[in-house]
Formats: C-alpha cells, structure tokens, sequence
C-alpha cells in the first residue's frame, strides 16, 4: 500500500511537470510571435515615412546630414499634414504662418457644411457710448428762507454766509455766518440738525448770535418731516424771536433721471410761529401760528428754481451747484416781493458749502 501510493504520487506529479511544461512552451511562442509583430510593424512604419514624399516647410531643409540624431526605427516629427482615420471632424496640423518651420498649429475647420470657422482676434476696447458721468457732489437747495424736513445726519456738516443789500427798514448792508452739524440717522431713526449763526457781521462781529435745533426723519414714499426750533438759543441783540416749527416735505420724481430737465419737485408746507408770523402779527406782539410753504423745480441737475411763502412775504431764487467736483452751493435771491412786510424787496444771498466726514 506504502509503494503504491508513493508510486501513484510519482505519476501524479509526472502529470503535473508536463503540463507545467506544455504551459511554458505556449508562453513563449506567443512572445515571440508578438515581437515579431511589433519588430514587422516598426520596420513597415519606418519604410513607410522613409519613402513619403513631401515637400519641406520654407524653414527646413530637406534632407538631413551628418547631425540627424535619430535613432533607427524612430519616427520623425514634422509640420505636415497626416490623416487621423476614424474621426468625424476633419483635423489638420500646418506649419505656423507666423513663424514657418517652427512650431505647429491648429487649423480651425467648420464642422459643419457651410459654417465658417470661428477665427479669433484682437479687438480694441471702446468706451461705452452712453455712459453717464459721475453726478455732482452735492445738491442744489430746495428752500431759500424756510427750512425743509431735511436735514444733516450724522457724517455731515456745513458751513455758510449769507449777505443781503440792505435790512428792513434801513439802508445798510448785514452779512451772517453760520456753521451746522448733523447728529443721529434721519433714515434708520431719527436726525438731529444743529446749527449756529453770527449775526451783524458788518456791525460788531460775533457779537450776536442763535443756535437752532431740527428732529428730522425721511420716510417712505419720498416723504420727509421735522419739528424743530429756530433761534432756540440767542445772544446779543437778535430781532428773529425763538420760532418753534413742524414742517413736511414731499419729493415728485418728475423723470426717470435726475439729469433730464424737471428731473423732480419738491414741496414743503409747514406751520411756524415766531418769525414765521405775518408782521402785523409782530408788531402787535400777538403769539399766532401762520402757515409757510416752498416749491422748488429742479431745472436741471445743478440748478433749482425756488418759490417760497415765508409767513409774511414772498420769495424768489435760485440755488445752483456751479462745480461738479465741489460741494459748494449758491442762493441768490430776492424776498419782500409783494410788499406785504417790510419797505421793499431786497436781493439775498446765501454761499453754502458742505461736508462729509
């Protein structure tokens, strides 16, 4: 039983040899038939380019000398035309107009019958043909002697003068100065509009003055309202009066941009006491409550046409912003026109400039 079974186990693994060995024989005679292969595919691809005739690129010369450094079976790298089969766009590579002989690029062809190949180019930037330019810095006034429901907020502030040919009553010239200031947010909350004015500059400079106070907040629908108080404070000898006030102001917007012509109207309408009063009022020394009112049209983008009825009389004028870059606005203007207050019209005029910090 030991021999046989040894015995069988020596024709078993005789078995197993020859197989092993009739494995290793088919191995290598498929190698071999590969490199044969490849080796009969090589030679036909190098006899193949050997014998193409072509003709060289301006830049090349036509046959190689001594210092051709290709190796034997190596294909050779050239700038002319060969097919790509199995592809449905035709592709060419051509020698580079720019710089024959150097470098390939692609040929663009139509992909289609009839369409024309897509040919990029260098095209030169051109300005906009209705670009607007940058709006001025500031505003033209929308009221001359009355105060809107505008005002400054916080980040802005202002300085002005203001002159006038002659005051009621008298023959002689006056000039003030003024400074304000703006506190809070008119849009999120509330602004509070501060400002402080030197009377009778020609006079005794600084000698009088008012400090007057404005609440103001814009709302929706370009409405704006204010309560304030002219003249809350003063010294020397002022003839103004403290003048507590409530007014609203309402924008139209008359075009769709501001730099058309009657591009926007406001009106303002408020109810005063104190200066605000018709001077019969005054001077009888009765503590009444009269109405004034503005309208001003914005001509154009830097300029406004200004009516106003300040209580007593009325008021005609101009505000215009003469630079684009500068903040500064001017107010000519001629009040006292019906005669109702006062011995006669006069000519005003008020130099603004503004800041924003």
């Amino acid at each position: 039983m030991r021999a046989n079974f040894w015995g069988l186990s020596v024709v078993i693994a005789t078995k197993k040899s020859v197989s092993n060995l009739v494995a290793l024989i088919v191995i290598k005679i498929l190698v071999v038939a590969t490199t044969a292969t490849c080796l009969a595919q090589e030679e036909e691809n190098r006899v193949f380019w050997a014998g193409e005739q072509v003709t060289p690129g301006a830049g090349e010369q036509r046959s190689r000398g001594a210092g051709d450094s290709r190796r034997r079976g190596e294909l050779p790298i050239t700038n002319y035309q060969f097919p790509i089969t199995n592809s449905p766009f035709p592709t060419e590579v051509v020698e580079n107009p720019d710089a024959p002989g150097v470098a390939p690029s692609l040929q663009p062809q139509p992909s289609t019958p009839g369409e024309v190949p897509f040919q990029p180019q260098n095209l030169p930037l051109l300005p906009l043909g209705n670009q607007r330019q940058p709006g001025y810095r500031a505003n033209p006034g929308i009221t001359i002697i009355n105060p809107s429901a505008y005002g400054k907020s916080w980040g802005s502030a202002s300085v002005g003068l203001g002159l006038q040919t002659r005051t009621r009553f008298t023959n002689s010239a006056d000039g003030v100065f003024g400074i304000g200031f703006g506190l809070g947010d008119a849009r999120q909350w509330v602004g509070l509009d501060v400002g402080v004015t030197i009377t009778d500059l020609l006079e005794t400079p600084a000698a009088d003055g008012t400090v007057s106070f404005k609440l103001h907040r814009q709302l929706p629908g370009d409405f704006a309202i204010a309560v304030g108080v002219q003249n809350a404070i003063a010294w020397g000898n002022t003839d103004g009066g403290t003048s507590p006030y409530g007014v609203v102001t309402k924008r139209f917007r008359l075009q769709e941009r501001i730099e058309n012509p009657f591009s926007q109207l406001y009106v303002s309408v408020g109810v005063g006491s104190g200066q605000f009063r018709s001077e019969l009022d005054i001077q009888s020394d009765r503590n009444s409550i009269d109405v004034f009112g503005s309208v001003a049209v914005r001509v154009v983008e830097p300029v406004s046409a200004i009516a106003e009825w300040t209580g007593q009389d009325l008021t005609l004028g101009l505000s215009v912003v003469p630079f684009r870059n500068v903040s500064l606005v001017i107010t000519p203007a001629v009040t006292d026109i019906t005669g109702t207050s006062g011995d006669g019209s006069r000519f005003i005029l008020g130099v603004g400039y503004l800041i924003s910090f």
